[in-house]
């Protein structure tokens, strides 16, 4: 059924083709008439017909002006216009505007339903085109959408406005999560669906929004609106219940701390996190950082991660490593402790704990755990497997020169003869070709550097502690001597120039 407006200042021509044409017979409803463009743009609203009839001269409003208004706002409503003779101004301007259709006054019947026809098919073609692009959007959007947000998770797609406002048109709030599902083997089409169906029946409440859902490899991942996790742990319990069923295994959950569009990728890194720091937490229905703030908080506080797991240099790494001890000696933490941290740490990394191994088990102030920590570390940045022996052996040295860092006694002799068994002119030459400095020079470099960032990041600490820890004396004199010969200032002055910044621990 098609509904028909006529609009015509005549009123016994608008009325006579209202009123004496069967319109019934050609499936049209006569919605209406109206005697100028303005009353006609007045009854759109409730009209809203599929195809005006318009004269093209009327008072106040012709039917030109009603053609450009109302295409502007009913861009898929059809016309066909009237006209006299003499009239073609009007009719022309009419085909500017994209009308196709006229009829030429006086009007019959048998001319009037032919145009009419031709126009009810302009409408069929429009109606097919707009249900064409509807079923192709309906197949194509969402998906595209799925990729979107798939690429914005994986940090491969640019964080400009075309990309977000593709979500943004979705409503989405300013404030999101991430509620992650991870499986050991990846989620096919069918569980795919099966996992948005059950989304779709458990968050029937809308109290948890879900905008979008895609597969990333072993993770289901969800765009869901920002939600407290012990609201989402009914979910994730049922969903770990159902996949069960089907993969007889667990499937474990993560939700991501609150966050903006903009941080998609850094907010699926955070699940990716609480994965590996929650891996022996097996009882756990979902993982959030709730869970673990305090020891998180601290860890960061005390750990360097721009270096630590991104460094390819050994020195380097172990550097960092040694610093993190040193805060935990001074904060007091005991072995236990210190194992703690090193296991936090390799957990926030790569999902494991600390190796055990023999010679730290029995070293209680924790050197030699940094040092097995470290290498561990090394294992999964570096390339160790494809090293030199030299490199291998070079390793070896800066590992015992950390293991014995804050010994008073240790210097290039004892750890030449004593530990490596090497000649000591060998051995320097040796040191030497590799780290491009002499072995004191290297040794001094370091606990001065050590020395330093610990006074900065430890504002309240004692010089004569910060001595002892380095391996000086505890009277902090000879430290005194070479800190100011290495950096111009004394320990006291230098800790006295480091502005102080509140809240910094």
């Amino acid at each position: 059924m098609y509904k028909l407006l006529i609009v015509d200042d005549e009123e016994f021509e608008r009325e006579g083709m209202a009123q004496l044409i069967d319109w019934g017979k050609y499936d049209i409803e006569m919605a209406g008439t109206a005697w100028n463009g303005v009353d006609a743009l007045r009854k759109m609203e409730e009209l809203r017909p599929d195809i005006i009839l318009t004269d093209v001269k009327m008072p106040v409003m012709n039917g030109i002006e009603l053609i450009r208004k109302v295409k502007e706002k009913y861009p898929d409503i059809e016309f066909a216009v009237i006209s006299g003779y003499g009239e073609y101004e009007f009719t022309s301007q009419a085909m500017e505007e994209g009308v196709k259709h006229y009829i030429l006054k006086p009007c019959d019947e048998e001319k009037v339903v032919e145009v009419i026809g031709k126009v009810k098919r302009d409408v069929d073609t429009r109606r097919a085109a707009a249900r064409r692009e509807k079923e192709y959007l309906s197949r194509v959007v969402p998906e595209a959408r799925k990729q979107l947000f798939r690429n914005l998770l994986l940090d491969r797609e640019t964080e400009n406005g075309e990309s977000l406002f593709r979500f943004q048109e979705e409503d989405v709030p300013r404030d999101v999560r991430l509620l992650v599902f991870r499986s050991r083997e990846s989620f096919d089409g069918i569980e795919e669906f099966m996992l948005e169906n059950m989304l779709e029946e458990l968050l029937g409440n809308g109290q948890v929004r879900v905008f979008v859902i895609t597969v990333v490899r072993n993770d289901g991942v969800l765009l869901i609106s920002d939600t407290e996790p012990g609201k989402l742990i009914p979910i994730a319990r049922r969903i770990g219940r159902e996949f069960r069923r089907i993969r007889k295994e667990p499937i474990r959950t993560a939700v991501s701390p609150s966050g903006k569009l903009t941080d998609l990728a850094a907010l699926y890194q955070q699940t990716e996190e609480l994965f590996r720091i929650g891996e022996d937490l097996k009882g756990e229905v979902l993982l959030h950082y709730g869970m673990f703030d305090g020891r998180k908080q601290d860890v960061d506080l005390l750990v360097d991660f721009d270096i630590v797991g991104r460094t390819r240099d050994y020195a380097e790494l172990l550097q960092s490593l040694q610093l993190t001890f040193l805060r935990l000696q001074k904060r007091g933490f005991s072995f236990s402790g210190k194992r703690g941290v090193m296991d936090w740490i390799l957990r926030l990394l790569y999902g494991e704990g600390v190796e055990k191994e023999e010679e730290w088990i029995a070293d209680e102030s924790g050197q030699a755990l940094m040092v097995s920590a470290a290498r561990q570390i090394y294992r999964h940045c570096g390339e160790p497997e494809s090293e030199s022996k030299e490199m291998q052996r070079y390793r070896r040295i800066l590992e015992e020169i950390y293991r014995h860092f804050q010994d008073q006694e240790f210097g290039l002799r004892y750890l030449a003869t004593e530990i490596l068994f090497m000649n000591e002119d060998y051995f320097g030459r040796f040191f030497q070709k590799m780290s491009g400095k002499k072995f004191t020079a290297f040794l001094q470099d370091a606990r001065i550097s050590a020395g330093e960032q610990l006074m900065r990041l430890e504002p309240d600490i004692m010089v004569c502690a910060v001595s002892e820890m380095l391996g000086y004396a505890s009277d902090g004199q000879y430290f005194s001597k070479i800190f100011k010969k290495s950096t111009g200032m004394t320990p006291s002055e230098y800790r006295a120039s480091i502005p102080f910044v509140k809240g910094r621990q």
